[in-house]
């Protein structure tokens, strides 16, 4: 089976081309979820990796955080501070 991360790349994949809508990424940052769309398409990729029943949830779950967290990663427009 596919790890979470693995899966999480299907689904960016996947809503890429809604995604690449500045105010579609706004919003994911915003709420700091995904909305139903996204949803549906992290179920369906995780059902069709082979998960269903309880251990769907748990796994649609975990990916669904890890796109919140690569999506609010990604439109991190903060400078960069360290040891410039």
């Amino acid at each position: 089976m596919q790890t979470a991360r693995q899966l999480a790349d299907l689904v960016q994949i996947a809503r890429r081309e809604a995604w690449d809508k500045p105010d579609a990424a706004s919003a994911i940052v915003a709420t700091e979820k995904l909305g139903t769309n996204d949803l549906a398409v992290v179920r369906r990729v995780v059902e069709e990796a082979g998960y269903s029943g309880a251990e769907l949830d748990k796994v649609a779950d975990h990916v669904a955080l890890l796109l919140v967290g690569k999506v609010q990663a990604l439109a991190d427009d903060m400078p960069a501070t360290g040891a410039d």
